[in-house]
């Protein structure tokens, strides 16, 4: 009897649909083992630590404002530590979600990311500018302030309590009956008026829109986390249940094949 070569043998075999059987279930357990080595979670519980740190660093930073906008701070280097701190922090993360897109890795919303990334810079953009108005505001107030030493007792202790409730960042104005001088006058209607704007600018910046945008990031990563964690939890069920039926399937084609 003619030996059949190797490949005839190949070609026979391939034939029968056990075979096809035996390498699709080979393939379903190699992609299910490649599906679970996917660092994806690993990545989300980085980016949630990055964004959690972010706001808990901006909570620090409004805190350091809050003593500006009380005059008790003037250190610049302080605060523009703080604020570069935050920019890097969402500009690599910004730049990470675009490297991340490009390797099929899931993210969040571009438009998240973007208006995060652009609430972020607003803000720190307000915090800069309200650093430096706001301490020239405490150093015009000095100086107004060694303009009063000639007014009389009443006078004087109004002024002193006006300027008491702006130095507080209270949005007041000088009331009619308080009568002064006309020169001395204007320069307080005038730091006043530079008190209601900043006033404006304070509640601006004391909004919570970039911690918003940071929150709805992190839900986001801890929504990608359980999905990951409930598939992840089926794949060790499918994979063992394959591996029987591939076991079960080859040890019936090898039967099979010696009768």
């Amino acid at each position: 009897m003619k030996k059949k070569t190797v490949v005839e043998t190949l070609k026979s075999r391939l034939q029968a649909p056990w075979v096809w059987l035996i390498l699709v279930l080979t393939l379903g357990l190699t992609a299910l083992f490649y599906v679970s080595q996917q660092p994806q979670m690993v990545l989300y519980n980085q980016y949630i630590k990055n964004i959690s740190e972010y706001q808990l660093l901006e909570t620090r930073l409004m805190r350091s404002m809050e003593r500006v906008r009380m005059g008790r701070m003037t250190d610049s280097a302080a605060i523009q530590s703080q604020i570069m701190v935050l920019r890097e922090i969402a500009v690599a993360f910004s730049h990470d979600m675009e490297g991340l897109q490009d390797i099929k890795i899931k993210t969040p919303p571009a438009s998240s990311v973007s208006r995060f990334e652009r609430e972020v810079a607003r803000k720190l953009s307000g915090v800069s500018w309200y650093f430096v108005n706001r301490n020239a505001w405490f150093a015009s107030r000095d100086s107004l302030i060694t303009q009063m030493d000639a007014l009389p007792s009443n006078a004087l202790s109004a002024l002193y309590s006006l300027l008491d409730s702006a130095s507080a960042g209270m949005n007041v104005s000088r009331p009619p009956q308080l009568e002064l001088p006309e020169i001395l006058a204007r320069g307080v209607d005038a730091l006043l008026a530079s008190n209601a704007d900043l006033s404006v600018a304070w509640n601006r910046l004391n909004s919570d829109v970039s911690m918003a945008c940071s929150e709805e990031l992190v839900q986001f990563f801890q929504m990608e986390n359980l999905d990951e964690i409930s598939l992840k939890s089926r794949i060790p069920m499918v994979f063992y249940f394959l591996s029987i039926v591939l076991l079960l399937t080859t040890f019936f084609f090898i039967f099979r094949s010696k009768q």
